[in-house]
């Protein structure tokens, strides 16, 4: 379905750590052209906008913003979820200016960003750091825009000495769940006792924030999470923490949108071909520490 992935997690995680363009305080700011509902009306149409909204002219976007780099909020006192940033929040943003809609971000817990989609009306679009999968391609459509993978992040030394999944074997580890992590880590915790090992103590939590927490505490041994989220977490928390082993790196984010509403597939899969050929998203990319390499999963 996409192209290979050209450069390395390792090489993304060092261009982070030492670009550290969103680290601590140094979060980067809205998009200058950001568009929010209620806001002054986007450019005229580039591309034909989608006709079958929710309401016309109007996208509804659904997103967990609690994912860094990809969807977070600036400061802990801003609440507006129209006010977040993060690449997929300003790309949503950039591709409704490119189709001559006005958007709308919706905060959404991640366990129901697709059920708000599939079942309750409530949204056009899930545009939020979600793992094409099988699961959710049975009930929900997608556009591919982003190569990915996942990773388990360990203490700087790696004091437990894990290098594959079978080192988690009898270990505790921290994940998110309602995710694709927590399918392949629950595998591999059976591959353990398929072994003859003990399985894996898995932890999860439905913030990732909470996920992380619980190796500050010395709880864990490991988290498993995905690579942007770890690049992230170890550019704001240097010389702490270190990518134990890459889990995968053939899976592929996606835009979700209601089955059969192919009018608003071709228009985001038009917009995000002009938007990384006028380097948009490139841009953005790197504005947030990404690979634009990784964009090549669009088609």
């Amino acid at each position: 379905m996409v192209k290979a992935r050209t450069t390395s997690f390792m090489a993304l995680t060092l261009g982070a750590v030492l670009l550290a363009a969103c680290a601590g305080s140094g979060s980067p700011s809205p998009s200058a052209s950001s568009a929010a509902s209620g806001s002054a009306a986007p450019s005229a149409s580039i591309i034909p906008a989608p006709t079958s909204l929710i309401t016309p002219g109007q996208l509804v976007d659904c997103v967990d913003i609690e994912y860094p780099p990809l969807e977070y909020f600036p400061s802990s006192d801003v609440t507006d979820p129209n006010a977040a940033i993060g690449f997929d929040v300003e790309a949503a943003k950039a591709a409704a200016a490119k189709l001559g809609l006005q958007i709308t971000i919706r905060n959404t817990g991640f366990d129901a960003l697709i059920g708000d989609l599939t079942t309750g009306g409530r949204c056009d679009i899930v545009w939020s750091g979600l793992f094409i999968s099988d699961d959710r391609t049975a009930v929900a459509d997608v556009v591919p825009y982003m190569k990915t993978g996942h990773v388990v992040m360990v203490p700087v030394g790696n004091p437990k000495g894990i290098h594959t999944a079978m080192d988690l074997c009898g270990k505790t580890i921290s994940i998110q769940t309602g995710g694709l992590v927590e399918t392949v880590s629950a595998q591999a915790s059976t591959d353990c006792t398929d072994a003859g090992k003990q399985a894996i103590n898995i932890q999860g939590h439905a913030k990732v924030a909470d996920e992380f927490q619980e190796i500050v505490l010395g709880r864990v041994d490991a988290v498993w999470e995905t690579q942007e989220a770890v690049a992230d977490w170890m550019t704001r928390n240097p010389n702490q923490y270190e990518v134990a082993f890459v889990a995968s790196q053939d899976k592929t984010y996606g835009i979700y949108y209601t089955k059969g509403k192919t009018d608003i597939g071709d228009a985001f899969a038009a917009a995000l071909r002009a938007l990384k050929d006028d380097g948009t998203l490139p841009g953005l990319a790197t504005k947030y520490n990404l690979d634009p390499a990784t964009l090549d999963a669009i088609q």
